[in-house]
Formats: C-alpha cells, sequence, structure tokens
C-alpha cells in the first residue's frame, strides 16, 4: 500500500496531495481523456456517482499527484511534450478509489493554496 498523506485542519484529517491543472484551472486531458473538469480554488469539487469508477482506469475519478515533486515532474512534463503551462495547488481529497506510487484517483478534491 503507498502513503497516502493526511493533513488536519479544524479538527478534521484530511487526505493531501497535489492537483496539476491548465492556467485556465482544467484537468490536463491526458491519455486523450475527453472529460475535461473545471475546478475553482477553495470549494470542493465532486464526480456523480455515475462519473466514479474505482481501479487503475484513467476514466472515472479525479487525479491528485501524490508528492510535490511529482507534481513538478508532470508540470515540466506539460511544458516539454504538449507545450503547456500547468498550475499546481496544494490539495485535500475525499475517498481514494486507487493509487500507486504516482498519483492517485478519487471521487472529490479541494484545491488550497496555489505552489508557485
Amino acid at each position: 500500500m503507498v502513503k497516502i498523506y493526511t493533513i488536519t485542519s479544524d479538527n478534521k484529517v484530511y487526505n493531501f496531495g497535489f492537483k496539476v491543472v491548465t492556467n485556465e484551472l482544467k484537468s490536463l486531458g491526458l491519455r486523450r481523456n475527453p472529460n475535461i473538469l473545471q475546478y475553482s480554488p477553495g470549494e470542493w469539487y465532486f464526480l456523480s456517482s455515475s462519473q466514479i469508477m474505482e481501479g487503475k482506469n484513467d476514466w472515472g475519478g479525479i487525479w491528485v499527484a501524490r508528492t510535490i515533486s511529482k507534481a513538478k515532474a508532470l508540470k515540466k512534463y506539460m511544458k516539454e511534450k504538449h507545450s503547456k503551462e500547468a498550475r499546481i495547488f496544494e490539495t485535500l481529497f475525499d475517498e481514494v478509489l486507487y493509487s500507486n506510487d504516482y498519483r492517485i484517483k478519487t471521487n472529490g478534491i479541494y484545491m488550497l493554496e496555489e505552489i508557485l
């Protein structure tokens, strides 16, 4: 099992990771994912139950980088391979639908502060 980092805020424990998004705060659309989501920092975003699929399939969840180094590598990949700028946000997330050493798939996120 891969370690999932947590933080405590307002006496609640939350899962913690890093979300990489476009400059327009949209999902990156990697692996030709046509399901582009729009996020707003400071607000929870949840997928509907019909949009959720547990497991490693790319569809059916919101992907969060486990560590800042993984998020920075993804931002660099977007710039070098796709010529697109990306932004990184510290992020709380809800359920773990799948995880590996690189990323975590979840049903909902809350983007906190941007990492510059």
